[in-house]
């Protein structure tokens, strides 16, 4: 059978779309390289907002639609936040929660052995991490490991509590054996994800830096990278991560706003100040260390002097990158019956604002490193044969090396900028 993976919202779900997918390849399936091709079509659902909801609605139609004999399975957040479970069975064939993952192959043959017109596999959400891997991912020079499960933050705005229930870690061993095993399969850098990953090891003895540490103790791992924390659960751990020499000094550290007045209602865990204490401190330990973060404009009650407080704050950090976000409403949340509810146009009207905003600070943070050394995994080369890449910090490189290859590691003087890109010469 040909399967094809459509997945939609985080790099957590992405990573559990390769595993879906390394495990029907241990059945005997196939990947296809589009719908068309494909036989199964397996849509991993994100419902972090009302409108990626109908996304998944929509795409599941339209693959219907163009090729009604295909077998559809729908899994992810969506499913598990959903009220009614068995109304998705209309979106269709197979409807799968996020505890069914495993089982994914189990799934489809007694979908295919017992002729059946659809199935509903959804299982109360575990108590104990499930373990999955993804030996390979396609295009990628980075592995991605997956170690945390779960939030328990509650933030007004926010349903993934709900879908993913409380929060679960993989255990410490595990950690080892699988970075072991992905440095065997020639990967030289490792990013660490979770849906909450700074409470890595809640109710255990461990925390995340000791996974930092067990990882940068395996030959062949180069680099560590993390993927996005909460500012105020990091603080106790920086002096350990500053002496890991393999991790990346580059943060993602989830803001959200700017304005305490917004924070609050927003049910976040820290103040604005609070947030650029942990820069700061970040700064003092690491050497030049670059953040990225996440800012939703337009949130319920945000007057047009929040806006401009948070746009202040925003750009008094210097951000390398900011994921920028109008504010969607999601029903089954805090946030959606808070008064004040701002138009669309509003909210998008901030959000253009403040993207311009950080596209200049993003340029000013890259051109900062130019006359820097810098290190950088090659990746694909493009059409003009330079290799592309990311440096330690997360900055986008273009390398002329041509007497190396994809996966090397090489270290250079940047000479200039290349559009948004560092130019290195090997």
């Amino acid at each position: 059978m040909k399967v094809y993976f459509h997945t939609f919202g985080c790099k957590v779900n992405s990573f559990e779309s390769a595993a879906m997918a390394n495990i029907l390849k241990e059945h005997g399936c196939a990947a296809a390289n589009s719908e068309a091709d494909a036989e199964i079509v397996v849509v991993n659902s994100c419902t972090v907002t009302a409108n990626t909801d109908s996304k998944v609605r929509r795409y599941l139609a339209k693959v219907k639609r163009e090729n009604p004999a295909v077998t559809t399975v729908l899994t992810g957040c969506m499913v598990e936040a959903a009220r009614d479970k068995a109304a998705l069975g209309a979106l269709a064939d197979i409807v799968m929660g996020n505890a069914s993952r495993r089982d994914i192959f189990s799934v489809l043959d007694e979908y295919f052995s017992g002729g059946e017109k659809s199935i509903v596999s959804v299982k109360e959400q575990s108590r104990e991490f499930e373990a999955l891997f993804a030996p390979e991912l396609e295009g990628h020079t980075r592995a991605f490991m997956k170690i945390e499960d779960g939030c328990e933050r509650y933030c007004s705005y926010c349903i993934i509590p709900y879908a993913r229930g409380r929060v679960r870690s993989m255990d410490i061993d595990e950690v080892t054996r699988e970075a072991k095993t992905l440095a065997q399969n020639g990967y030289k850098e490792i990013v660490l994800s979770g849906i909450n990953l700074s409470f890595y090891g809640k109710g255990t003895e461990y925390n995340l830096a000791d996974a930092v540490e067990r990882i940068a103790a395996v030959d062949g791992i180069e680099r560590i990278r993390l993927g996005s924390l909460e500012p105020d659960l990091l603080e106790e751990m920086l002096p350990r991560l500053s002496r890991v020499e393999k991790l990346c000094p580059q943060f993602h550290l989830a803001l959200q706003s700017g304005c305490d007045r917004t924070l609050r209602r927003m049910n976040r865990h820290y103040t604005a100040e609070g947030y650029r204490a942990v820069t700061e401190e970040i700064g003092a330990l690491f050497k030049r260390p670059t953040f990225t973060t996440d800012v939703i404009t337009g949130f319920p009650g945000e007057t047009e002097e929040d806006f401009l407080e948070s746009c202040e704050f925003v750009k008094s950090i210097g951000f390398l990158k900011v994921h920028v976000f109008p504010y969607s409403v999601r029903p089954g949340t805090a946030a959606a019956s808070l008064p004040s509810q701002l138009t669309k146009a509003e909210k998008e009207a901030r959000a253009r604002t403040l993207i311009k905003q950080e596209n200049e600070s993003r340029k000013r943070v890259i051109a900062g490193f130019v006359g820097r050394s810098v290190r950088v995994i090659l990746e694909q080369p493009n059409e003009d044969g330079l290799f592309c890449g990311y440096t330690d910090e997360y900055l986008p490189a273009l390398v002329n090396a041509p007497q190396n290859k994809t996966g090397d590691m090489v270290t250079a003087e940047a000479k200039k900028l290349s559009g948004e890109a560092l130019y290195i010469e090997q």
